[in-house]
């Protein structure tokens, strides 16, 4: 089945992050060092959470641009080629000689679904090319971040709140300077990797700190416990659904697109929340990313007819 090309005119989402290659494999023991290690799956896949978000995004009909750096070289014409075929904008993207594009190779276990990843930053970390920022679409109506650059991304939300964008960022996992991004975005998606590490472990008084800092909205990934939403005026909990997990890698970045795409269409957030709970769920019952993000709302809609919440 081909990906739904978005419409021309339909809403603008502008990414901004790391594009990775993600080299994806399913063994049946855990991963032993020093040893050679039998896989019976393997896939090349998009990774990165901006990127993967796009390509929900993308699939849902929504017209995307990807802002980011990859080599000119043999992963980097790869991962072109699968955003290319997702209908992902790619007129942003620079493609860099002499740079190594970010590998991601990822082992998940059959058993629980559960991975193991070894991976590369390649040099978008440390890019200082501004056409990545001046690039930004005059009409995009969001702007979703990861971080992983700290002063350009800076840099294009500053340049996303002058043009009235609404921006995002996903914290991903814990990184030097990331916590000032948050306090200049719109609104922030904070995975467990990162709230995990904070000193607060209580998320509803994670939520209320964050939102005396300037974001509308913040929002707590917590796994298979689902997620919890929080604004000025309440903060709610939204659990996950019940699955047996094949592969739980990515599950993050479904949740991350399909929330975007609840955004895009103006919903309640209790309905957007609990589509992207139930997107990410699915998409732990699935191998790869190909077959775990959605092609349409209805699969989600009837996912969520057919599944248990969690308790």
């Amino acid at each position: 089945m081909q990906s739904h090309k978005p419409p021309q005119n339909s809403v603008i989402v502008s990414g901004f992050g790391s594009a990775v290659v993600d080299v994806l494999m399913m063994a049946s023991q855990p991963i032993a060092l020093q040893k050679k290690n039998l896989i019976e799956h393997q896939t090349i896949q998009i990774g990165g959470v901006i990127p993967t978000a796009l390509v929900v995004l993308s699939r849902l009909g929504i017209a995307t641009e990807l802002h980011s750096l990859v080599g000119r070289d043999t992963f980097g014409n790869i991962l072109l080629a699968l955003l290319k075929k997702e209908h992902v904008g790619l007129e942003t993207v620079i493609q860099k000689s002499g740079m190594k594009t970010p590998l991601s190779c990822v082992t998940i276990h059959k058993d629980n679904g559960q991975r193991t990843s070894f991976y590369t930053t390649g040099a978008f970390a440390k890019a200082t090319d501004r056409k990545l920022v001046a690039s930004l679409n005059p009409h995009t109506q969001f702007l979703i971040a990861d971080g992983h650059n700290n002063q350009l991304t800076h840099e294009i939300i500053q340049k996303a709140r002058s043009q009235r964008t609404f921006a995002i960022v996903d914290l991903g996992n814990a990184k030097p300077g990331i916590e000032n991004l948050a306090h200049e975005a719109d609104a922030i998606v904070i995975p467990k990797a990162y709230w995990g590490t904070l000193n607060e472990h209580n998320p509803k008084a994670i939520i209320k700190k964050f939102l005396t800092q300037g974001p509308s909205l913040v929002v707590l990934t917590m796994e298979e416990k689902g997620c919890l939403v929080g604004t000025k005026q309440s903060i709610f909990h939204q659990p996950s659904y019940s699955v047996s997990a094949v592969d739980t890698n990515g599950a993050g970045d479904v949740f991350c697109g399909t929330f975007m795409y609840g955004l895009t269409q103006s919903w309640e957030l209790s309905k957007t929340a609990r589509f992207a709970c139930a997107a990410a769920a699915r998409s732990c019952s699935i191998f790869g990313k190909d077959q775990k993000i959605p092609r349409s709302e209805e699969e989600v809609h009837t996912f969520i007819k057919s599944h248990a919440l969690l308790q």
